[in-house]
């Protein structure tokens, strides 16, 4: 499942790489007319451009733009961000290379055209992209399909998270509730207790399971989805932590999960205590 998600992303990299390269082009040919130029040597503009479309490329890969699954609801708005710093840095560079060394006139219009067709042209293939892995997810294609531990409040939360999720590579299958308290379970169907696990996952052929109670089972969940390889996952209230502000850290070169107390009740507040987290947590990665 997940190797036809990476190759539909490695598709999309390599498209979005063509794409940027023709705004390059495209913005040149506006400007000089669809002539060589020159006061603006396409000779040099071409590889230049090139290696700036790369380095554009380069950026969205390595800030997870291409992340699988992709980024939805609020933070879907970080994407958008990061096509407009990547297009910052790439035309930056092209200024600096093309225009700075040589004694021709420097051009905004074509610095201009580029931003504006490179991100227009990404977010054309993102929408296109998007739909088509929302499609996927509607016909059940390439799915883990997802078993819940746990006919709790957790769970419900879970079950509906993905169900709204227009993009989450899962079907919920059932649930599983560990005590056989629960009668019933808000958007999904309660399959049987822990005794009926192994049975479960052979004729549902689950290949995801999510635990969200039963915390003294853990060691034997993880023990047996390694046995029928199946991806294991805990939602983190199951440790008694609180979900929310929640950050990887480093201790001395020991990975942490760190928890950070924010209070932004104080709505004059709000939003520059958050762009200032934002700042503290993306440059400096502190608390």
């Amino acid at each position: 499942m997940l190797r036809d998600w990476i190759r539909l992303r490695i598709i999309q990299i390599a498209i979005d790489i063509v794409l940027l390269y023709g705004a390059f082009l495209l913005a040149y040919f506006l400007r000089v007319g669809f002539i060589f130029s020159l006061d603006f040597p396409f000779s040099f503009f071409a590889p230049l451009s090139l290696v700036a479309v790369l380095i554009w490329s380069g950026f969205l890969i390595l800030t997870k733009y291409y992340r699988i699954p992709p980024r939805s609801g609020e933070k879907k708005w970080f994407d958008i961000t990061l096509v407009i710093l990547g297009g910052g840095i790439s035309i930056g560079f092209l200024i600096v290379s093309y225009f700075f060394p040589r004694d021709i006139l420097f051009s905004r219009l074509i610095g201009i055209n580029i931003f504006v067709f490179g991100s227009v042209f990404l977010l054309m293939s993102r929408y296109i992209f998007l739909r088509i892995l929302a499609e996927r997810k509607k016909k059940q294609e390439k799915v883990y399909r997802t078993l819940i531990v746990g006919a709790n409040r957790v769970g419900e939360k879970i079950i509906a998270a993905i169900k709204n999720d227009p993009y989450a590579p899962y079907k919920i299958i059932g649930v599983i509730d560990p005590y056989g308290m629960a009668k019933e379970i808000k958007g999904s169907k309660i399959l049987g207790k822990l005794d009926k696990l192994e049975r479960i996952c052979e004729t549902e052929a689950v290949t995801a399971l999510i635990q969200c109670d039963a915390f003294e089972h853990t060691i034997n969940l993880i023990s047996f989805c390694d046995e029928k390889n199946i991806k294991f996952q805990f939602d983190p209230a199951l440790r008694g932590i609180f979900e929310k502000n929640l950050r990887i850290r480093e201790v001395a070169g020991v990975t942490m999960i760190s928890f950070v107390k924010r209070d932004f009740n104080q709505k004059h507040k709000q939003v520059f205590y958050r762009f200032a987290d934002w700042v503290l947590r993306q440059v400096f990665d502190i608390d």
